[in-house]
């Protein structure tokens, strides 16, 4: 059975209550008077609060990010760029043209696209496909000329 208190604040039926103490981002600080009962539940939301902030915490995001996320989600620097610049640094050389005769239209057509400096979306949108598709045209792109450089 439930009663109050002199405060008017709920107690349980043997009329205990807790005192709550919040911290507030401009450094405030404000006590409370709750029953046992709220007094548990915030301790059980701040235990889950915490909880989820360390799986937040430990979530990596890879370099890939970037293509999705945004720019400040990368370093920019990735496998995929070193290789561009060595593509770029040996574009005049037979070994890059031969290397380039060995990728379908699609893939030669994506794979400049991508060394260009457009993202999987944006070459997906160019060419009205699914992004999925791009992704595995340009790997299989950069698997094939791997095999040269």
């Amino acid at each position: 059975m439930k009663s109050q208190n002199k405060n008017n604040l709920p107690t349980n039926s043997n009329g205990q209550s807790k005192t709550v103490t919040y911290k507030f981002v401009t450094g405030e600080t404000s006590v409370v008077e709750v029953s046992e009962e709220i007094a548990a539940f915030l301790a059980e939301a701040d235990k889950a609060e915490h909880a989820l902030a360390e799986r937040e915490r430990i979530h990596c995001l890879s370099t890939d990010a970037a293509a999705y996320e945004g720019i400040d989600y990368s370093d920019g620097i990735t496998p995929e760029s070193e290789l561009v610049l060595a593509v770029e640094s040996a574009a005049s050389s037979a070994l890059l043209k031969k290397a380039i005769s060995t990728l379908t239209e699609i893939q030669k057509r994506r794979f400049l696209l991508f060394s260009s400096g457009m993202t999987y979306k944006e070459i997906a949108d160019k060419e009205e496909t699914c992004i999925n598709a791009v992704v595995k045209s340009i790997s299989a792109s950069k698997r094939k000329m791997k095999k040269f450089f």
